[in-house]
């Protein structure tokens, strides 16, 4: 699904990928975070995704002008995890608003494991 912006030139389209991968830049930014997780369906197991495939840890659902985000990430080791999560939601929250002009509703972290 894309979001659609319709001007007196056009339309603009972008594409919920493009929004996945903000989110998911903006959390590897973010302090404490060691990456981002993806859980294979077939099995069940846990993978720490490679930057080239940080997008698959992201889950994007458009409703017009809204975005709602749900990340799955690892932690570091000894970080607080309410002090980290929260620097991540505001940093993807400012992310995609201001290079979409998209509103986010939500983002929702799930915490999938911690690391050294």
């Amino acid at each position: 699904m894309t979001s659609k912006y319709v001007n007196k030139y056009g339309i603009i389209s972008i594409a919920d990928t493009v929004v996945a991968q903000i989110a998911s830049e903006a959390a590897m930014s973010s302090y404490g975070i060691v990456g981002l997780a993806y859980r294979n369906a077939g099995d069940g197991l846990l993978m720490l995704l490679k930057p080239e495939y940080m997008s698959k840890g992201v889950k994007i659902k458009v409703d017009g002008s809204n975005v709602f985000v749900d990340l799955d990430v690892i932690l570091e080791y000894g970080v607080k995890i309410k002090v980290v999560t929260e620097n991540i939601i505001d940093s993807v929250k400012y992310n995609i608003e201001n290079k979409t002009g998209l509103n986010v509703v939500s983002v929702n972290i799930y915490v999938q494991g911690i690391r050294n």
